[in-house]
Formats: C-alpha cells, structure tokens, sequence
C-alpha cells in the first residue's frame, strides 16, 4: 500500500507562542478579517492578543463576531461579504470549531468569488485567502485540517467540504486560551478529538506513519479529560487534550472521516445535540461495528488492547451520562438513516455499511 502526507501549516505550540512569535503576519496581507464567535475570544484573551500583534506589526483589521455553534451558510455570507467591503487580504479564526470553520469558507468564498452556498462544489475552488488559526477549544482539530463543516439553513443539513487551500497558513495553539472553557464543552470537545484519532484506524485510507500519534493521543484524552473537566485551570490537562487535539486533526487531515462522524450530523442538526456529544454517543458502537474489518490495524496501535478496548470505551463513556434528557423518535430513525447514507464521508468506511446497519445505531440510543 502506498501512502502519502501532506500538512502544509507553520504550527506555533506552547504558553504565549502568539505574542511572542517571531512570524511575521504581515507577510499574510495589510488587513485582516477577524472571525469569532460572540464572547469566547474576548474571555479566553486570544482576540485581545491577536489584535496586539496586529498592531505591532502595522496590520489593521476589521472584526466579525456573530458566528454561532454550527455556523451556517448565511453567517458565512455576512463575514464574505464583510471581508469584502472592507478590502482584506487575510483571514485569522479565533474559536473553537465553528468560527474557525466558518473564517476557512469566507477565505474560499472572497478568494474564488462565490457565493458562500456554493463552496460545497469543491470543482469551482482554485485557492483561498491566506488563514491564520487560534483555537480556543480542544477537540476539531481545525487548526491542522483543510476541512470545514457548515449548515446550510436551505435544506437543515449539516456537511463537510475541503481543499488544500483550506489549510491554514499558521496556526497558534495555547494551551491557556482553553482555561475558560465550561465542562461540557470540554467533554463534547474531547470526545470529537478522540473520534477523530480512532477514525485515522477505522478509515480507508488509514496511514501506518499515523499510528503513534492516534495511540498517543487516544491514551491521553482518556488519562486527562476528566481532569480537565474538574478544574479548567489545570494545564498539565489543558495542554494534554490541545495535543491530541491537534494530533486528531493531523490524522483525518490525511485519512478523512468516516460514518462515525456522518452518523453525528442528524443529530446535531434535528436535535441540537452537540457534534462532539453526537460522536461520543455512538462511538464504542461504532468501533464493535468496524472492529472485524480493522483489527489488524487495531492491534498494531493498541496491542493486546485492542480486543477490550470496545468495552472500556464502554465503561469510561458511561461516567459522562451521554444519553441523558436525549429524546430521538423512532419513526425519524428511517430517515436520519437515509441521509446518513448520502454523506460523502461514507465512502471512507472501511466495510460496507447499509440503512438497517445506521438505523441498529441510532435505536442503541432509543
């Protein structure tokens, strides 16, 4: 089997690797689009960091702030659109997931002069606005990927697109910006990290030079995010999870994902369960249903674990109460089912998986 990598972005790791980076932003354009979420960068300090460093390096910028969880296709217009009046030539995403998703698809939008509805078509894409990435959460692993995922409100589904161009230029990840991040988004967030670094196992295109990473990583979130949960201050954890955070998001920049994460976005969308939430609800299903097919490359990350793995992610889950006030009609299973099977995502399985397999899934969580 051959194998390739590709992962083009300057990471800056550790305590104040923003302020006291020696990259030259100026080097990216003369104006920046900021892209936040409403209050998140502001608490966390990156937003107030960010535009210090702007400023010491001659850099104006504008600032847009009404992405929320999830962002759709229209907020994603209002930043394009924005980004355009104002004539600036770079991007910085400052947020978890959703923001810095949302400032990759303005990149491509102005850069190609789309409409932000037809990003999707990824044939039309010949390049982005240079990125610059400051994540504030430890779980999509964004600031390593050339992927988005947005919902557009026309047809209430969520999905994914992706380019090389989408990798960011650099990425800034500190470990202290996630400080301030509740529990629950610090659980949800995690859970995504860990699907991620087990999906680099369950995909197609699984790659061996990732396997160290995944275990690694997969080891930590499961040794530290509790921690993490009980005292967010704690940066011994913080800077664990960022990790397998950023591992997680190297390994699908290579593998993609696979249903473990198509199986998630109905329940995001019809539900409003959290993504992260939604990959941790099916996730030791899902590893039972990929396991025949994988074991080999199980047991070369896992070892001897790899058999029993299924059951401690079990009983290591549970101690999150996942399920709780979670309500899915059983009449809707059919179609959530459907859709699922139309995820691009689902030609990454590494067996194949049928309507009546997806619908055993979601009645597990019934």
């Amino acid at each position: 089997m051959i194998m390739s990598s590709f992962m083009p972005v300057r990471l800056f790791w550790g305590r104040n690797c923003l302020t006291e980076s020696t990259y030259p932003l100026n080097q990216l354009g003369r104006k920046a689009l900021i892209v936040t979420g409403r209050h998140s960068a502001d608490k966390s300090g990156a937003l107030n960091d960010v535009q210090t460093v702007l400023k010491n390096s001659g850099v104006s910028y504008v600032h847009f702030n009404q992405v929320t969880e999830n962002p759709l296709v229209k907020t994603v217009q209002e930043a394009a659109d924005l980004c355009m009046e104002e004539y600036c030539d770079f991007i910085i995403g400052i947020g978890g997931g959703s923001p810095i998703d949302a400032a990759k698809a303005v990149a491509v939008a102005v850069f190609n002069k789309m409409k932000a509805g037809d990003v999707y078509d990824v044939r039309r894409i010949q390049g982005a606005l240079p990125l610059v990435a400051v994540p504030l959460t430890s779980g999509t692993g964004t600031e390593a990927t050339p992927f988005s995922v947005l919902t557009d409100e026309r047809n209430g589904k969520k999905a994914g697109f992706g380019h090389d161009s989408m990798f960011p230029r650099v990425s800034y990840c500190d470990p202290a910006y996630t400080r301030t991040v509740p529990p629950i988004v610090t659980r949800d967030t995690g859970l995504d990290a860990l699907s991620h670094l087990l999906e680099g196992v369950f995909s197609a295109k699984r790659n061996v030079t990732l396997y160290p990473l995944i275990r690694q990583g997969v080891l930590d979130i499961m040794q530290w995010l509790e921690y993490a949960m009980e005292d967010g201050n704690d940066l011994e954890a913080r800077s664990r999870l960022m990790m397998a955070s950023l591992w997680g998001g190297m390994v699908i920049a290579q593998t993609g994902t696979t249903l473990q994460h198509a199986i998630g976005y109905p329940l995001t969308v019809r539900y409003g369960v959290s993504h992260g939430r939604a990959n941790g609800l099916v996730l030791s299903a899902i590893y039972r249903l990929y396991y025949p097919a994988v074991k080999n490359a199980l047991h070369q990350v896992f070892g001897a674990d790899a058999s029993s793995l299924g059951d401690r992610l079990d009983n290591w889950l549970a101690s999150f109460a996942l399920t709780e006030s979670l309500t899915i009609p059983r009449e809707n299973i059919p179609d959530m089912a459907r859709e699922v099977m139309g995820a691009r995502n689902m030609a990454n399985n590494p067996l194949s998986v049928n309507p009546s397999d997806i619908e055993g899934l979601y009645h597990t969580l019934c």
